[in-house]
């Protein structure tokens, strides 16, 4: 399948409306920013527990709306970190097992039942706003007993809305179109930013379309946009970031310092924080997943709501180049089309 990418420009500084889903009205918080904690569960690094649980509340004292987490994370220390977290947004996953050496996905429904009470019972929580699938294959998304799950995470009062993640491949448009086709999916997560347009603009206007639950991740490409990784790394044990294809990153670093850095120079803001308003510009998600190891950066990104809109020709400009480098790189989808 073949889409063209299609960009819907909001006005600089929109304030979010909210999100009025197939299961009724969702009150967003002021900023739309949360907090990804696969940030501390030494899948960007090593960071000690102390260190995670501050990193935990600062995400919270900055104005962030809430979590993402999965039980995988650190073998559900990702979901023990949120323990005592009364308030905020939080979305956990499941579709992992953790009894072995080497993950596993397991999608049985009675597994995501006990996976989901697990993690319940690791937070602390009774229910949570959100439950993923993590990372489904195309099949498990085309079987009843999967939606059937899902229902009674609802109904047995586990999880207030229930979806998607899709991923960890690029080429998820077809996931993303077969999860649509069901009701129980209120949610849709995936990749989305200057590097990575598609098919995540596509994905977000299909789920706009359908009422669904925006989540975007990765908004800052592995470190290229808000330039932490200015050469191509060497990423070292568990890091998330060496699973990129061999010469992503060297694609990356080039079409972002010849083509999209310089359009972007003279606008007011961080180059991480740009990243982000680029991001809620263009496809205005419901949520952005923010990675940060520190509270610098937390606080930083946090401030991206305070600097003036992108102008729309900068945002054509980069969305041309985008158009223009895609084919090039190692991690282009199939889906693209000039």
């Amino acid at each position: 399948m073949s889409v063209r990418l299609t960009i819907t420009l909001v006005r600089p500084g929109m304030i979010h409306p909210g999100w009025r889903g197939r299961r009724g009205a969702h009150a967003m918080a002021v900023t739309r920013l949360l907090y990804g904690v696969y940030s501390v569960t030494g899948m960007y690094g090593i960071i000690p527990p102390g260190k995670a649980r501050k990193l935990i509340f600062e995400a919270l004292d900055a104005g962030l709306a809430g979590f993402d987490t999965a039980d995988i994370y650190g073998r559900g220390l990702g979901e023990e970190l949120l323990r005592g977290v009364k308030t905020g947004f939080i979305a956990t996953k499941v579709g992992y097992r953790l009894d072995t050496p080497r993950p596993v996905q397991c999608f049985d429904p009675d597994y995501l039942l006990k996976a989901v009470r697990a993690g319940l019972e690791r937070m602390g929580r009774r229910s949570v706003d959100l439950v993923q699938l993590h990372n489904p294959p195309l099949e498990v998304l085309r079987k009843p007993e999967t939606y059937k799950a899902l229902r009674r995470m609802k109904e047995e009062g586990l999880a207030r809305y229930t979806g998607v993640a899709l991923g960890p491949e690029i080429d998820v448009l077809p996931h993303a179109i077969e999860a649509l086709s069901h009701d129980e999916v209120d949610a849709l997560q995936f990749v989305y930013n200057m590097l990575e347009q598609e098919p995540g603009a596509t994905i977000a206007r299909l789920a706009r379309e359908n009422g669904v639950l925006t989540l975007v991740r990765v908004p800052h490409a592995g470190g290229v946009l808000d330039e932490s990784v200015t050469e191509p790394p060497r990423f070292e044990g568990s890091d998330h970031r060496r699973l990129r294809r061999k010469g992503w990153y060297e694609w990356a670093l080039k079409t972002y310092n010849t083509r999209i850095k310089p359009l972007l120079e003279e606008h007011p803001g961080t180059p991480g924080q740009k990243a982000l308003k680029f991001i809620e510009q263009t496809i205005n998600p419901d949520y952005i997943i923010i990675i940060a190891t520190t509270e610098e950066k937390i606080r930083e990104y946090a401030g991206y709501k305070n600097i003036p809109g992108i102008p729309d020709s900068v945002i054509r400009g980069i969305v041309r180049a985008y158009l223009e480098e895609a084919p090039k790189s190692p991690e282009a989808p199939r889906t693209l089309s000039m």
